[in-house]
């Protein structure tokens, strides 16, 4: 019979068993069928081949057992993995409800819910578990939280008589291009010396206005305009009014702002017709002008 280091490359090269079973359950087995085949007289690379297409397993397997039977006599049972469940998916519903309305709640006070504050308000509450960050990033996304890019979709979540007033701009507005009038677009905005985050959690699971309100969760937060972010640097207040050709000449209206809150407190309807009367003769005539109902607009 040849020795069995003889045989040991030529075996492993070849592991390619008919079908796979628990390492626990077909040592045994494996044994059995060894003894059986040395019975008969047979070679190793034959004892091997045999055995692993009677028990399923790997041929290497196969070697490896019958080498360490050969030294020792014996042969040890596999360690067994212990597969124990992830603390995101240990969590019962009634916690991952309960992290689902801290998220939400800084969205009712219109803060921006970043992964540090959420968990600290997570972590200082007794009645839930407390999480490493890495884990509860893991938890957000599980919970259905992707983190996006900051926009207006929170609009499209609005009470009803918002969707309705929004339907009845896309008639008219509609009706104005099959006239081939000009449309400008007219708005506000205000820009910090320094950067301003761009992302936030998003709550995906939230669908419909109707469906967060029985669930007694938010939209997200409101427009970014209305958003505060201290520390930013110098605030500058920009109106200005384009079209598909491009910004008005002249339409540019900047000035610093003199605060920290909203910028529409410092918009005045005085100031605005000055700067609105100033821009007009630049528009073509018989021209649609849209515009948000600002108090300072009407």
């Amino acid at each position: 019979m040849p020795s069995s280091t003889d045989t040991a490359d030529e075996v492993v090269n070849s592991c390619s068993p008919p079908r796979k079973r628990s390492k626990k359950r077909h040592l045994s087995a494996e044994m059995k069928e060894i003894e059986r085949e040395e019975n008969e007289a047979s070679t190793i690379k034959e004892i091997v081949v045999k055995v692993s297409h009677k028990v399923g397993v790997c041929r290497a397997s196969v070697f490896n057992v019958l080498r360490q039977y050969k030294k020792n006599h014996t042969f040890s049972e596999p360690m067994t993995s212990k597969h124990r469940k992830s603390i995101v998916k240990s969590l019962d519903e009634a916690d991952k409800h309960a992290i689902r309305r801290k998220v939400h709640e800084f969205f009712f006070r219109n803060e921006i819910p970043t992964i540090d504050k959420v968990l600290q308000e997570v972590n200082g509450d007794t009645t839930l578990p407390n999480f490493k960050r890495s884990t509860f990033h893991a938890l957000l996304k599980h919970l259905n939280f992707k983190w996006k890019k900051r926009g207006r979709n929170s609009l499209l979540l609005d009470r009803e008589e918002i969707v309705l007033w929004r339907r009845d701009y896309l008639t008219k507005i509609g009706k104005y291009r099959n006239q081939n009038r000009k449309i400008y677009y007219l708005d506000e905005t205000w820009v910090n010396a320094g950067h301003t985050t761009s992302k936030v959690w998003v709550d995906d699971s939230v669908t419909s206005s109707r469906r967060a309100f029985l669930d007694g969760l938010s939209t997200g937060l409101k427009n970014p305009a209305v958003l505060r972010f201290p520390g930013k640097g110098k605030r500058l207040i920009i109106c200005h009014i384009g079209s598909e050709d491009g910004f008005v000449v002249d339409g540019l209206w900047c000035f610093e702002s003199k605060k920290t809150g909203d910028y529409h407190e410092e918009m005045n309807g005085e100031s605005f017709e000055q700067w609105f009367s100033k821009i007009l003769p630049n528009l073509e005539e018989n021209a649609v002008i849209v515009l948000d109902n600002a108090p300072y607009h009407l």
